[in-house]
């Protein structure tokens, strides 16, 4: 049973290697313009909080109502984990949400997705340092972070291949020409696998900031 459990786990893993190679201009436009928003976020909060103070209380505020968490529940619970977990799924796979899959109008709910996720992380970061010190967004975010941004970007990754898959093959079918579906296949098939790994990594992220973080934190 290990044997054969060690087996699918490597071909699982040599599945996603080949998948890198053939989406590479998706993931590192990606993962780029993430963390090229996410800099700019950061500067210019660090920019706003210097400078103009009183603004602070008013960007929590809307950090907050962005959030949307509501009444959180106590850390090391199944509830505090569960709110995690599925409010980051939630991000593309709640029903209201699930728009950004649909061609020529999710891309630009999807763009506005990337903006908003990669400056709010920045905010974020700044305002836990500035008011509770360095090491507490470094604690709060980096543990989970280093797994759940991977995840969001993986994500994001799959629904811009499915959208570049599928808007292709309706332009081709618009001018009548014969659609490549072995090419289509293997894309929507890339898609689907990084779309199932972003959701395993969210599962053991939300289980990091559920047990983890909280413990650090001194929670």
């Amino acid at each position: 049973m290990f044997l054969q459990g060690n087996s699918l786990f490597s071909k699982a893993i040599d599945g996603f290697k080949a998948i890198i190679p053939r989406n590479s201009f998706i993931l590192k436009a990606t993962f780029l313009a993430f963390f090229i928003i996410m800099a700019v976020a950061i500067v210019a909060a660090i920019v706003v909080f210097s400078f103009v103070p009183e603004l602070s209380d008013q960007i929590s505020s809307f950090t907050g109502t962005m959030l949307g968490y509501g009444d959180i529940p106590e850390p090391f619970t199944q509830s505090f984990f569960s709110l995690i977990f599925l409010n980051n799924i939630g991000h593309f796979w709640n029903p209201i949400r699930m728009i950004v899959w649909i061609p020529f109008v999710g891309p630009l709910l999807l763009g506005l997705e990337v903006l908003l996720n990669s400056g709010l992380v920045g905010v974020i970061a700044v305002m836990a340092g500035a008011t509770k010190g360095i090491a507490y967004p470094i604690l709060g975010l980096v543990p989970h972070g280093i797994i759940e941004l991977p995840a969001f970007l993986l994500q994001i990754s799959a629904i811009v291949i499915w959208q570049v898959t599928i808007t292709d093959a309706i332009i081709e079918k618009l001018r009548g020409r014969t659609l490549d579906t072995s090419r289509m296949k293997l894309a929507l098939h890339d898609a689907f696998i990084l779309a199932v790994i972003s959701v395993v990594l969210l599962f053991v992220a939300a289980l990091i900031e559920t047990y983890v973080t909280p413990f650090l934190l001194g929670m």
